[in-house]
This record gives structure tokens, C-alpha cells and sequence, in this order.
């Protein structure tokens, strides 16, 4: 009888630990759709012309530059293409700018303009706002571990 209890609690651990990977499955589809309406609502606030993958290319210089394009492509595990015709988009636009690479003159370098650091700078502050507005009933503490496990996360995942 007891062997049959532990096989009960195993089973039961089984199915609780399969309800909450179904229930996080879950949440984690609902979470990317909610922040991808967040993105393209921060794009707008960044250009209004500005699409979401677009705003995500601006926050990926931002955060390498100068980066070159390859690397670039690279850090968002895309074909060159889209980024290429992206950043001739953001150029135009006065957000970003290509320089040569004076170490290898085969290879550009990409930037922020001051424009384009304005507006990341102010979809940023609202981005900010949003959140904040979001997690107003939380406690510190718990804003600190949902940082914290989400950055954890996002290290097993990529």
C-alpha cells in the first residue's frame, strides 16, 4: 500500500508538474502577444512610420554599437535581407547611420543618430511607464524576482 501511495504521489507530482508546464506554455503565448502590442505601440512612440521589427533592430544597435551589419544579423538569428533593407529604412528615416569599419573596409558600421537615440530615449520612458503602471500593486520584491527569473529564463532559452 505504501508503494501504491508513492506511485500515487509520483503521478500526482507528474501531472502538477505537466499542469504547470501547460499553464506557463500558456501564460508565456499570452505574454509575447501582449508585449508584442506593447512594441508596436513603443514603435509608434519611436516613429510613427516605424514598424515593431524595426524598433527591435534600433534597440538591438543601440545596445551593440557600433556593430557591424553580419554581427548584427547574427545577434537576431535572421537572414541578411530584412536587416539590410531595415537599416536602409532606418537611414533614411535620419535614425541610423553606416560607417565604414576602418579596421576592415569590406564591413559598415551601424549607429544611432542623435534622432534615433531621442526617440529610442522616449519610447523607452514610456515603455517604462507602461511597466511601471503595470506592476504598480507589486512589491518591490517581487518586481525584483520577476526580473530575476526572467532573466533567467531568457538565458536557458537563448
Amino acid at each position: 500500500m505504501v508503494a501504491g501511495q508513492q506511485q500515487r504521489r509520483g503521478e500526482q507530482v507528474a501531472t502538477d508538474t505537466n499542469d504547470a508546464l501547460d499553464n506557463l506554455e500558456r501564460e508565456l503565448v499570452t505574454m509575447a502577444r501582449r508585449l508584442r502590442g506593447l512594441q508596436r505601440t513603443l514603435s509608434d512612440e519611436a516613429h510613427p512610420d516605424l514598424e515593431p521589427a524595426q524598433y527591435a533592430l534600433l534597440n538591438h544597435v543601440e545596445e551593440l554599437a557600433p556593430v557591424r551589419m553580419a554581427d548584427l544579423v547574427a545577434a537576431l538569428e535572421v537572414d541578411k535581407g530584412p536587416v539590410s533593407r531595415a537599416c536602409a529604412r532606418l537611414e533614411e528615416e535620419g535614425l541610423l547611420k553606416r560607417a565604414a569599419d576602418k579596421s576592415d573596409a569590406r564591413a559598415t558600421l551601424l549607429t544611432l543618430t542623435a534622432s534615433g537615440k531621442r526617440k529610442l530615449a522616449a519610447a523607452r520612458k514610456k515603455r517604462h511607464r507602461v511597466i511601471e503602471d503595470l506592476l504598480k500593486d507589486w512589491s518591490p520584491t517581487q518586481v525584483k524576482t520577476f526580473a530575476n527569473q526572467v532573466s533567467k529564463f531568457n538565458k536557458l532559452a537563448g
